[in-house]
């Protein structure tokens, strides 16, 4: 009885090893485009926050000009 459970072990362990290992690898390739997809979400996100900086650091440059300006009289304007 004993050998039988060694012969099935030895014929059925390499088909057992096929199927893990191609599910592990059809499961890290799943997992590494969820990455990219991931990232490229990141990249995406970052792009638009750098254009409102860029939008923002332009209204402060005005805002800059707006007070510097010597025909700019702000009190007047405030009151």
């Amino acid at each position: 009885m004993f050998e039988l459970f060694l012969v099935m072990m030895a014929l059925t362990s390499p088909i057992l090893i096929i199927i893990l290992v191609r599910h592990y690898f059809n499961y890290k390739s799943g997992v590494n485009q969820k990455i990219l997809a991931l990232k490229k979400e990141s990249d995406t996100d970052a792009v638009i926050s750098m254009q409102q900086v860029d939008v923002l650091i332009k209204r402060v440059i005005v805002l800059e000009i707006i007070i510097t300006d010597g025909n700019f009289d702000l009190s007047h304007e405030i009151n």
